[in-house]
């Protein structure tokens, strides 16, 4: 009788060792792969995902650590590409001077999360800043046309009347180079609501998001012009800190309209009832509601009427904004009012624009969100299939 009891009280305890570890969180459909200094390593599929807890630095060394294996293939590909491409004639010091220009203008407790990378890494941290920044080495001075969209549905749109969104994130093709879908969620102790970053691994700011309070948030390149770089914020921080701190669109949407941009920008958010996109200039923020009652769909180019702007020249547009941004909404047309998850996936992201889509070469991570059941799903076209991550279990503290 001693031992039986013996034996219970020891599944218990190691039950519950277990569930401290959080071993594996199943309910997520992730496979547990590593832990480090409590941060832990995810896989789903080809997507990796990271849940990281504790100050900035803490996070850091935990996205290092777990991560390395990546953040070493990130920098043999920046070297690959960049360097020894003559197509792309780059030399290291502009590598460099690139990556301290997109980390000088970080907040501080964005520098910490680099710095502790640095330190667990096996990358010293200027390695850690190259791979960074390795979007914007093509880009600094001489920004190209955008050639992204994203979509989002809601009420007579969507089948359940919940928001889905669908966004493309599209670059010169040889992004693809680096795409290893990377999902980190950041749990930090300051008391700000945990953030998912979907980004290439060792990338630290936001192009595309979700918060445990349910927003999305999704940048394109907006309408041709100038850097403000050196002068400004980075709108990409700003993002990354709009979401630990806001958890309602009605607060999110007054920080946006706060805000000026330090690039040309249109930024769509959406929580789980409706979506709004953003034109940032440099000069002004504005507000668009809707193409139709339950959807707003973007590309790169800014469709509010009232902008003194030239628009892009269709012959430097290799994607055709406008054409994009047309087939997103004649898809959801086509689709109304039976749009799920699903149908976001395969009748319209995965629609090529030369068969009415938006999706073509240079599109290199796709994602579906649902932001009611804090689900993405995320895709590299030739590369990872769709692959499922729900995020609620692991933005619990």
């Amino acid at each position: 009788m001693r031992s039986r009891s013996a034996v219970f009280f020891a599944a218990v305890i190691f039950s519950a060792v277990l569930l401290s570890l959080h071993l594996p969180v199943s309910a997520a459909g992730l496979e547990y792969k590593s832990s480090f200094e409590g941060g832990k390593l995810y896989r789903a599929g080809e997507a990796r995902v990271l849940e990281l807890t504790g100050n900035y630095r803490q996070m850091g060394r935990q996205y290092g650590a777990l991560a390395k294996e990546e953040l070493n293939t990130m920098l043999a590909t920046i070297d690959k590409v960049f360097l020894k491409n003559s197509k792309i004639p780059l030399k290291k010091e502009d590598l460099t001077n690139v990556a301290r220009l997109v980390y000088d203008r970080y907040p501080m407790r964005y520098k910490e999360i680099l710095h502790g990378m640095a330190e667990t890494s096996g990358l010293n941290l200027e390695k850690v800043l190259l791979v960074n920044a390795l979007e914007w080495f093509p880009k600094i001075d001489k920004l190209d046309y955008g050639r992204c969209s994203g979509i989002a549905v809601w009420g007579p749109y969507a089948k359940d009347g919940k928001v889905v969104f669908g966004r493309n994130d599209d670059d010169a093709t040889f992004y693809l180079e680096f795409a290893i879908p990377t999902i980190a969620v950041f749990k930090p102790d300051d008391g700000s609501i945990p953030t998912a970053l979907i980004n290439y691994p060792g990338v630290i700011y936001n192009a595309t998001s979700m918060n445990a309070d349910g927003l999305f948030v999704e940048l394109n390149s907006g309408t041709d012009m100038p850097f403000a770089m050196k002068d400004r914020v980075s709108i990409f921080t700003t993002l990354f800190t709009f979401m630990q701190e806001y958890g309602s669109l009605a607060e999110l949407d007054r920080a946006m309209r706060s805000t000026l941009a330090d690039m040309s920008s249109i930024v769509t958010v959406a929580d789980e009832k409706r979506g709004y996109s953003y034109e940032f200039s440099l000069w002004d923020t504005r507000r668009r509601d809707q193409d139709d009652n339950g959807v707003v769909a973007a590309a790169n180019a800014f469709s509010l009427s009232d902008w003194s702007i030239t628009p892009p020249d269709p012959k430097k547009d290799p994607g055709a904004n406008e054409l994009r941004k047309g087939n997103l909404l004649k898809l959801a047309a086509r689709y109304k009012g039976q749009i799920t998850p699903e149908v976001m996936m395969k009748k319209i992201m995965d629609v090529q624009i030369k068969d009415g889509g938006a999706t073509h070469a240079g599109t290199i991570i796709q994602v579906v969100a649902s932001p009611a059941d804090r689900t993405v799903w995320v895709k590299v076209p030739g590369k990872v299939e769709w692959t499922e991550v729900k995020l609620g279990p692991l933005f619990k503290k």
